[in-house]
């Protein structure tokens, strides 16, 4: 195996993969990644058998090869290059990376014990997204994704896929958000599927910023992300590979407030301000108490400590239907409202007992079900 690829590619795929490698695993091949040069590609892989990545660049390759070899040092010592370009050579069991007058020698696992990433057959039901308004839909929802071991369905993120749409929906149980994205190519049939929160997040750093297309491939077991820029492969290609979470998501269509009786309409920032002042004396469950009155045309933030004392606000709002009281979890709330882009909050009450419904404006795109605090 002899290589040269830039620098900015290696340095980039190796920290890619170095997020994927298991952490003490019990096959110590699992903690290193896997490069194979080939047809003047150099693919980067890494997986910890529930996760897979494969990041792949052109180079120029004098010889095709394989290599196992730990990431950290490798990423360290790429770091330091000072050229813009390195050359991959295996000799014996060593990998040599040599840039300028930099120079390292690597100790190598065979490759041979590398496990098999699956990849798509090619017959799975397949969409096509813009790989911005995946980061974005996946970003906006990862935070609300549920921890306790108990549920594992709602420890990862539900995508429903219907004709050009893609929903992408996560709860914890105390909060539920749910985003609508526009795919580029119907899906062939109502499909959902619950990606685990590693993977989710592992799928946003590894696209970050980029613009171009993820075609999406889903099995019953198994969901594949594969990212590419239009046209000639100039920039660097990602596949991502995940297990799907087994079980059925639970129906969060039956939470969302429908008949809703009392509507606030907010500054976003304002109410921001006033749940941070508030906090200031809030109890240990987090607690501010809101006053939604039509009359006054406003909306109280009230909280109070024993010993600090009491906030007691008032918020210029379009209020309509009955007045309501009901607490909510300030850090909750504001972890919501930070997905949200609007300058405008629509606050809307079904009773004082059911939860919140929390919309950008009248933005169909994204809403917040947060539940009340029971005092």
């Amino acid at each position: 195996m002899k290589t040269t690829v830039l620098k900015d590619f290696l340095k980039e795929g190796i920290s890619m993969a170095e997020r994927v490698c298991a952490k003490n695993p019990s096959l110590p091949v699992l903690s290193n990644i896997l490069m194979v040069a080939e047809k003047n590609i150099l693919q980067i892989s890494a997986t910890d058998l529930e996760i897979g990545v494969h990041y792949k660049a052109l180079a120029k390759n004098d010889k095709d090869g394989s290599v196992v070899v730990p990431p950290r040092a490798l990423s360290q010592f790429v770091s330091s290059l000072t050229s813009n370009q390195a050359v991959l050579t295996l000799k014996e069991k060593q990998l040599e990376v040599q840039s300028g007058n930099f120079k390292a020698l690597l100790k190598t696992l065979d490759p041979e014990d590398f496990p098999i990433i699956p990849s798509p057959k090619g017959d799975e039901p397949t969409v096509e997204i813009d790989a911005g308004a995946l980061v974005e839909g996946v970003a906006s929802v990862i935070g609300f994704v549920g921890q306790t071991q108990a549920r594992p369905e709602i420890s990862g993120i539900l995508f429903s896929f219907s004709q050009k749409t893609l929903k992408l929906v996560s709860t914890d149980s105390f909060r539920l958000a749910e985003k609508t994205v526009s795919t580029r190519t119907a899906a062939p049939k109502e499909h959902s599927f619950i990606l685990p929160a590693k993977a989710a997040r592992e799928l946003v750093n590894a696209l970050g910023e980029r613009q171009g297309k993820v075609k999406i491939y889903f099995s019953p077991t198994q969901a594949s992300f594969f990212y590419s820029q239009q046209g000639e492969m100039k920039e660097p290609q990602i596949q991502l590979v995940s297990r799907l979470i087994e079980g059925e998501y639970p129906k969060y269509q039956d939470v969302i407030p429908s008949n809703i009786k009392t509507k606030a309409i907010l500054n976003k920032n304002d109410l921001i301000a006033h749940l941070k002042a508030a906090s200031v004396f809030s109890g240990r469950t987090n607690d501010v108490h809101f006053i939604l009155n039509p009359q006054k045309k406003a909306v109280e933030v009230r909280a109070q400590s024993q010993d600090l004392g009491e906030d007691v606000s008032s918020l210029e709002a379009k209020v309509e239907g009955e007045k309501r009281e009901v607490s909510f979890n300030w850090r909750f709330f504001l972890e919501g409202l930070a997905q949200m882009k609007s300058e405008r909050v629509d606050f809307g009450l079904a009773n004082e007992e059911g939860p919140a419904l929390v919309r950008p404006g009248a933005s169909e795109e994204f809403l917040y079900v947060l539940m009340p605090l029971k005092l």
